[in-house]
């Protein structure tokens, strides 16, 4: 079967494309032919098997889904109520063409069971909605050693570590400011593009991940630090890990966070941060 992924940018850093290139080795280990496109002809998204669109809100995906003779979507949190809201205006003017797109594809995969809610409630006319479990591409071993402050004896201050994009979306100003409230407890170390041995290198230096995002419906880096051996810090933006794992005490799921207000996010950060301090 041939399959073709479209999505917005393929940069390495762009997460929907990240999640496109792990389900499009798995299609090609399974033995399927798959090939990567941002705008494709006519011709080459008609004569196709199946066109899987990742993401939402680009002219792009549009016109895939207007010729894709099958269209599979995933749209990676894209109708999380919190981003609906963020540039709320221009999403409801794109609305009709979103909602018609949605309606359009064969299937809709959500990567937890949040997401498959928010989208059908931003769309209930959707033919079909599965949850695909992203968490199979990684090795999430529960018994892994630790890396961490409380898997290893540590001296200093506590390495934390925020990788991502500085976006609004991701909560950064509110962890800044529970390090600033924690004094000369933590480091935090801010990675927003870095790739390769550099990447490692941070990796290695980190002794807690901490996730403050307000609206992610995965958040791969979570998953890298876990396959790491690192703890990890995460909030309840990121639905997909609030199962109640906590990946053999590595992962503390911060509740509330959403609903919290701005000086009530930064202390339930802060109080994350002193209890790995413990």
């Amino acid at each position: 079967m041939r399959i073709v992924h479209v999505c917005a940018g393929w940069e390495e850093n762009n997460g929907a494309a990240r999640i496109a290139r792990l389900l499009m080795d798995e299609q090609t280990a399974q033995g399927h032919e798959t090939v990567a496109r941002i705008w494709a002809s006519p011709g080459e998204l008609k004569h196709t098997d199946e066109v899987w669109i990742h993401c939402a809100w680009k002219p792009c995906l549009w016109w895939a889904a207007w010729w894709g003779r099958r269209v599979v979507w995933v749209p990676e949190a894209s109708y999380d109520p919190v981003r609906l809201g963020f540039h709320g205006w221009k999403k409801r003017l794109a609305g009709p063409f979103e909602r018609w797109a949605l309606r359009r594809a064969d299937r809709v995969l959500a990567t937890c069971e949040a997401e498959k809610n928010w989208i059908l409630r931003y769309e209930p006319r959707v033919k079909q909605v599965e949850v695909t479990d992203i968490k199979r591409f990684f090795r999430l071993d529960a018994n892994k050693g630790l890396k961490g402050p409380k898997g290893q004896e540590r001296r200093g201050a506590l390495r934390a570590l925020y990788m991502g994009r500085a976006h609004p979306l991701k909560g950064l100003e509110y962890l800044e400011r529970a390090v600033a409230e924690s004094g000369d407890r933590v480091e935090l170390k801010v990675a927003s593009r870095v790739f390769g041995e550099e990447k490692e290198r941070i990796w290695d230096w980190c002794q807690v991940l901490v996730l403050p995002t307000l609206s992610d419906n995965f958040g791969l880096v979570v998953a890298e630090a876990l396959e790491r051996g690192k703890r990890v810090i995460v909030t309840d933006g990121a639905p997909a890990w609030g199962d109640g794992d906590t990946y053999g005490g590595r992962l503390k799921y911060v509740k509330g966070f959403l609903a919290a207000s701005d000086s009530g996010r930064t202390e339930l950060l802060r109080e994350a941060l002193a209890q790995e301090n413990a």
